[in-house]
């Protein structure tokens, strides 16, 4: 399943339109590595999911892509926003 759900992220041009080779190539791992997570926790990713991380990769680029913010910035506030509360802060709250 992980190997069709990578397929689908790397065929989809539009994740990564636009984006310098370093920004794409960030992104699609990153979405990669929340995917195996997912997969890792339920031994299955549900379909709704692939779909959440696709439009979540769509936006990312769009914002990158507009107003010049770099992906790994990006990916950051996200993940600070992803932190439990209470949660000790870390330089790099999740790894993808």
């Amino acid at each position: 399943m992980l190997e069709r759900l990578t397929e689908q992220f790397l065929e989809d041009e539009a994740l990564t339109d636009g984006l310098s080779d370093e920004d794409a190539s960030e992104l699609v791992g990153w979405l990669i590595g929340i995917a195996e997570d997912l997969e890792a926790e339920s031994n299955e990713m549900p379909e709704q999911y692939v779909g959440q991380l696709k439009r979540l990769g769509h936006e990312l680029a769009r914002i990158a892509r507009r107003y010049g913010v770099p992906i790994e910035e990006l990916i950051d506030l996200i993940e600070v926003a992803w932190e439990e509360p209470g949660q000790e802060q870390s330089p790099k709250p999740m790894q993808a």
